[in-house]
């Protein structure tokens, strides 16, 4: 099997895949600029709105937040650490891992869920050196 293929199907497909899983075992580049893409609350249609827009045959990085006010420069709330996704991501998945994130936020901030906040996914892709293939197992 191509390493690039048994990668690019770990990522987010069966299970959430996480950076830091892959980072201690591959050479990850991370360079780069952040993008942003917002919701109004958080639904399935703009989860796969997001996937349907990244590029084919990339590995993201994606930091999952909410805010009241929609803006990244005032305070927010980090839902997850950083989530690994391709364009080929199960929208599913990825949108119930994430609501459980939000509903637990706001069970532990003793908050109702009913109101107005926007979803915030801070996502670039990386690229990763599969010459360090002899660590990845």
């Amino acid at each position: 099997m191509n390493i690039n293929q048994k990668v690019y199907d770990l990522v987010s497909n069966k299970d959430i895949a996480f950076l830091f899983e892959l980072n201690h075992k591959l050479k990850i580049n991370k360079n780069g600029k952040f993008k942003y893409f917002k919701m109004n609350n958080f639904e399935l249609d703009d989860v796969k709105n997001f996937l349907n827009n990244l590029d084919h045959d990339k590995i993201f990085t994606l930091i999952p937040f909410i805010s009241i006010n929609g803006r990244s420069d005032e305070p927010f709330i980090i839902l997850s650490q950083q989530i690994l996704i391709t364009r080929d991501s199960t929208p599913v998945l990825l949108t119930n891992f994430i609501d459980t994130k939000i509903n637990k936020t706001f069970e532990l901030f003793n908050s109702n869920n009913d109101i107005s906040y926007y979803t915030i996914f801070k996502y670039k892709s990386i690229e990763i050196d599969y010459k360090s293939i002899n660590n990845f197992n």
